[in-house]
């Protein structure tokens, strides 16, 4: 080969390489493919976590609540409503007692909740040390001297007077009547000394005041058979309450319950699944996460930057998920989930064809 012609090939191969463009991988579709597909994944997983979550707690809560109810979370802002009617309700507040608890038997009474009477014996009990021992003590109710080793000797008299809680008649708590069994069921105790001026005259003669306690025999000598009678109160406090509305009652259900102060409902329900937090946030999050993965995937197919279409098929792909696991437990709400499924839909198609005419007309 002659040095002119391997001169002339030499300077063309020169001038292909310097013509060729250099590999650029922002040029290559494949790496924003990927990174859009992965992106959208993990928007769908997040999706999947929210909406999982949160459907869990709530069909926990109905499962309490009962068939056709729900359970509703007053709080502090209780009042009563038809809408509420049968429903299971929190209520936080400090009860006012519209009618006082009274003790007819001892003409007792009390501002409190409950008037509490405690009926105590002075009567034989037996001690076990190896062999049976027996002591008179007082006892609160009647032991049943027939179930001792040796009866004989240790017989208890019946207990003339039984132990008697009185709730109190008329109590609110908010916009709401609190039902008798619930006001037995708030805890506290507080000493209510005798009045002994207003008992009857007949207890009057019979029964002795001694330290805020009544005694029926001389309190410092019992002797077999002596009553004492005490009385205590539940003073007014702020509870939570979890109960069912009746006609404006708060009323006892299966998951019924009362506790001293602000009470959560996973205080009150222990069994329920635990609170989802930051729901929206991650919704909020998801969906940004989507529309991003819409971006990279437009961008792989060389369409351009459009927000609104990426920010439209990002929500859909956000919505898919709450609409299919939300219409198992609402339907309404898995409806109204599906419609705005499609809108967000059809703003994503609108979007997409008004791009690819504009894309033609700029080609043209």
């Amino acid at each position: 080969m002659k040095p002119a012609t391997r001169r002339i090939r030499k300077q063309l191969q020169q001038q292909r390489r310097a013509a060729r463009a250099p590999r650029d991988w922002r040029s290559s579709p494949w790496p924003w493919r990927a990174a859009g597909a992965v992106l959208v994944l993990v928007a769908l997983l997040l999706s999947w976590r929210v909406e999982s979550s949160a459907l869990r707690y709530q069909q926990g809560l109905r499962n309490v609540a009962g068939a056709g109810a729900s359970l509703v979370n007053l709080g502090q802002n209780a009042q009563p409503s038809k809408h509420l009617q049968g429903d299971l309700v929190r209520v936080v507040g400090t009860p006012q007692v519209i009618e006082a608890p009274r003790d007819p038997d001892f003409n007792q009474s009390s501002s409190a909740l409950l008037l509490r009477r405690e009926v105590a014996m002075f009567q034989w009990q037996q001690v076990n040390v190896g062999y049976p021992i027996y002591e008179l003590e007082w006892v609160h109710g009647r032991v049943d001297s027939a179930a001792f080793s040796r009866p004989a000797g240790h017989v208890n008299p019946a207990l003339p007077i039984a132990s008697m809680d009185f709730p109190a008649p008329r109590v609110r708590l908010h916009g709401f009547i609190l039902d008798a069994a619930l006001v037995d069921l708030v805890p506290g105790h507080d000493s209510h000394p005798v009045d002994a001026a207003a008992l009857p005259s007949n207890l009057a003669a019979t029964f002795s005041d001694y330290e805020g306690d009544l005694y029926s025999g001389n309190p410092q000598q019992p002797r077999l058979g002596d009553v004492r009678l005490r009385w205590s109160t539940v003073p007014t406090q702020e509870i939570t309450v979890l109960a069912r509305v009746d006609d404006g009652r708060l009323t006892p259900a299966s998951a019924a319950g009362v506790q001293l102060g602000d009470r959560s409902l996973g205080d009150l329900l222990p069994q329920l699944p635990p609170r989802p937090y930051g729901l929206w946030f991650g919704r909020v999050v998801g969906w940004l996460l989507a529309a991003l993965g819409v971006a990279l995937l437009l961008r792989a197919l060389r369409r351009g930057l459009d927000p609104l279409l990426a920010l439209a098929a990002g929500g859909a792909l956000m919505l898919l998920l709450p609409a299919v696991l939300w219409m198992t437990f609402d339907v309404w709400l898995g409806l109204g989930l599906l419609a705005a499924l499609l809108l967000t839909l059809g703003v994503a198609i609108w979007r997409w064809r008004g791009g690819k005419i504009a894309l033609r007309r700029a080609q043209q």
